[in-house]
Order: structure tokens, then C-alpha cells, then sequence
């Protein structure tokens, strides 16, 4: 009787031990959970809803170890807002965060398959363009500039031209990633230095 007592004691110890470990897990989830949430939440820039700076270097990455194993192509952009000083200068920047706004949601619906786009800060933006060639990366940085010239901005009753100045370039084999987005750099200046509203490529 007094080992049937023991034994009943030490199932029901057990019982509530598996019962505290599953709340455990459970609990340990829950953090698990809220953690990715946060990381995923670090990795947007929280005015234009668009990947930032952080979440460019991670993807460009991944983006660079498959291009490197599977070879193809691989385009990088910049993308840059022309007079965007002169909107908040003259409108105030509650009108400049929106003219980033509104842009950074026409870029975004104009994405292709595999396309990635981030705000690289200011009113500068990074495009990942994989496998696609240069002449196909340059045609799809055309209707981006496009679209943007299109937007309708009204300012203070005016209507106002918002445009983009666009460098496109290829990474070339061995290139590290630094190389070819400082080559974009290169031709964002050219097409800012030609006239600006213009697509470049280096």
C-alpha cells in the first residue's frame, strides 16, 4: 500500500514536471516569436515601409552567394530623388517624408519577380536586380524613373514634378559588391551632372 501511495506520489510529480517543461516550451516560443518579430521590425525603415540599409546588406548577401554559384547576371542601382532639398526647403518636411512615401510605394509595385529595393537613407534607394542583363535592368530602371515623373504631387495648390536620377551597373566576376554599387554611384552622378530625370549605367 505505502509503495502504491509512492508510485501514485511520483506519477503525479511527473505529471506536473511534463506540464511545467510544455509551459516551458510554450513560453520559450512565445520569446522565439517576438524576437524574429523584432529583428523583422529592425530590418524596415519606418517611413517608407521599405527594407533598410540593414536588410539591403543581408539580402545583397544571399543575392551575391547564389549569383556566384549559379553565375548569370546580377545589376545593382541607385536611385536618387532630384531637388529633394528644395521640396522640404520650400514645402516643409511633412511634404518631403511624403514625396517619400508615394515614391517608395511606386517602386515598390513596380518590382519584378526577384527584385529587392531599400532605402539606402535620405532620399537615396537600392535596387537588386538578379538575373537580369544590363540592357532588360536598364528598361525596368526606365519605367521606375517614369512612374515617378508621373506622380501627381500637389504642394500648397501647385502641382509639383517630382523626378529620379538612376545609375544601373552589372557585377562582374570576382567583383566584390562594394566595387559595383560605388560604380552605380558613379553613374547616379553621371545622370545627375547630364541634366538629371535620366537613367545611366556603369
Amino acid at each position: 500500500q505505502q509503495r502504491d501511495q509512492r508510485e501514485q506520489e511520483m506519477a503525479e510529480r511527473l505529471r506536473g514536471l511534463a506540464e511545467r517543461v510544455t509551459h516551458m516550451e510554450q513560453e520559450a516560443q512565445g520569446y522565439r516569436e517576438h524576437l524574429e518579430e523584432q529583428r523583422q521590425k529592425a530590418l524596415i525603415d519606418p517611413l517608407t515601409g521599405l527594407p533598410n540599409r540593414a536588410a539591403w546588406s543581408e539580402h545583397l548577401e544571399r543575392e551575391m552567394q547564389a549569383w556566384q554559384a549559379q553565375g548569370g547576371h546580377l545589376l545593382v542601382a541607385m536611385l536618387d530623388l532630384d531637388h529633394f532639398k528644395r521640396i522640404n526647403d520650400n514645402y516643409g518636411h511633412l511634404a518631403g517624408d511624403k514625396v517619400l512615401k508615394i515614391v517608395a510605394n511606386e517602386l515598390r509595385k513596380r518590382l519584378r519577380g526577384r527584385d529587392f529595393i531599400a532605402r539606402f537613407g535620405g532620399e537615396e534607394f537600392v535596387l537588386l536586380m538578379p538575373q537580369s542583363n544590363l540592357l532588360s535592368g536598364c528598361q525596368q530602371a526606365e519605367i521606375l524613373r517614369a512612374a515617378v515623373e508621373a506622380c501627381p504631387f500637389h504642394f500648397k495648390g501647385e502641382r509639383v514634378t517630382i523626378t529620379l536620377s538612376i545609375g544601373v551597373t552589372a557585377l562582374r566576376d570576382g567583383e566584390r559588391s562594394d566595387i559595383a554599387l560605388k560604380r552605380a554611384d558613379e553613374a547616379l552622378y553621371r545622370a545627375k551632372h547630364q541634366g538629371r530625370n535620366r537613367v545611366e549605367q556603369g
